[in-house]
């Protein structure tokens, strides 16, 4: 009796989990992408300072493309009822040396879980992941944020990806509204450290438009670095609308985002202050199923900016983008690009040097930027062929 009674809970107890197992899933997905690009007026840095007699043009494997390598993880349960639970671990890494990207995060991309309820449609997440306005004016950039192809970090900021964050994303036929709040982790303080943002897109079949509000309170660079245990911080502000129409094979979109980059009460700003208003607009054609070509115009009317605690009005940076896409299969496209950037380097990561030799940038720190361009340049070309396999 009592080895039927054990056999009866054996049995019962494999049943639940065939039924629960039926119910999950974990995806493992991803894409390797990479390209051979020409750049010209490089100048050759060290943790973004000068070093001398190294400039020139570039040939180079760049690991980035157009779209950045990855692998990820996929999982939900399905809880009864209408409800879900969930997870994503994204990773990056460059294909040209295997490093990890992202700063060497094991999952820098995404790392994350939630719960869902409507098969989905309203969720709660837990974790790293972008911003609301990152994925409410995804549909609204030329390149859906090519990190080869289009000034990313102007367009979004630098933190359009933040950690310790809780975010509500529902979807509602083609509305979608979301909201997030970042947590800052500093003691004593609530808001230094933190962020937070709105989202909202409504995408129907022929027009689109979104909008997005972000705003952190960015640390200064001894706080950020771990050098002081004090809570001064400084905003970074950012408000987007985007715009698109579908005519048969063309695709139009235009977007407008206005920013302004504060300095801390006390301390070195990690970013250099400025107030400024970004345009862009591009158009996509797709000539046939395999064939789609891209151009785009992307220009920054800088208001005002403090370098090195001088306040002063610099020229406007300019980029323009073509790109053309074939498709060879599902799973594999081969492309060529062009890109011109006037007044800042490509995709605007540096804009001048201090008289130290130090790279001056408006959006990123100088040791984190990819471009750099000569001093005393205008403009700077690039142009890259690639490929890029997503699995």
């Amino acid at each position: 009796m009592k080895k039927r009674y054990l056999a009866a809970i054996a049995a019962a107890a494999t049943a639940l989990a065939s039924g629960a197992h039926a119910q999950s899933s974990v995806t493992l997905y991803g894409m390797v992408t990479t390209d051979i690009q020409f750049v010209n007026h490089v100048q050759g840095t060290n943790n973004g300072t000068i070093i001398p007699g190294a400039s020139g043009r570039q040939f180079q494997m760049n690991p980035a493309g157009i779209a950045s390598s990855r692998f990820g993880l996929r999982g939900t349960e399905d809880l009864g009822g209408g409800y879900s639970a969930f997870f994503t671990l994204e990773n990056q890494f460059n294909p040209d040396n295997g490093a990890l990207g992202n700063g060497g995060l094991l999952f820098g991309r995404q790392a994350f879980v939630g719960l869902g309820s409507g098969k989905g449609t309203q969720k709660l997440e837990f974790g790293r992941q972008y911003t609301s306005m990152f994925v409410a004016l995804a549909d609204y950039t030329p390149t859906y944020y090519s990190p080869e192809f289009e000034p990313v970090v102007a367009m979004a900021g630098a933190n359009f990806r933040e950690n310790n964050m809780a975010k509500y994303e529902g979807q509602f036929g083609p509305l979608y509204v979301s909201a997030h709040w970042s947590f800052g982790g500093r003691a004593g303080s609530a808001a230094a450290g933190s962020g937070y943002g709105v989202g909202l897109s409504y995408s129907g079949a022929a027009f689109g438009v979104g909008l997005g509000f972000d705003n952190v309170n960015e640390l200064n660079v001894a706080e950020f670095v771990g050098a002081s245990g004090g809570n001064t911080f400084a905003k970074d502000m950012r408000a987007t609308v985007g715009l698109r129409y579908t005519f048969d094979s063309l695709k139009f979109v235009a977007g407008y985002r206005w920013g302004n980059t504060l300095a801390p009460s006390s301390g070195s700003p990690l970013y250099s202050p400025h107030q400024d208003d970004m345009y862009w607009a591009g158009v996509t054609w797709t000539a046939t199923p395999a064939a789609r070509f891209t151009v785009a115009y992307y220009y920054d009317d800088i208001k005002h900016a403090t370098v090195n605690g001088t306040l002063v009005k610099p020229k406007g940076p300019q980029q323009w983008l073509a790109i053309a896409d074939y498709s060879l299969s599902k799973a594999t496209d081969v492309y060529a690009s062009f890109m011109y950037s006037r007044f800042a380097s490509l995709n605007w990561d540096n804009v001048g040097y201090t008289p130290s030799g130090q790279s001056v940038g408006y959006y990123l720190p100088s040791g984190a930027q990819t471009y750099y361009m000569t001093p005393g340049s205008t403009g700077q070309l690039g142009a890259s062929v690639g490929i890029r396999h997503v699995f």
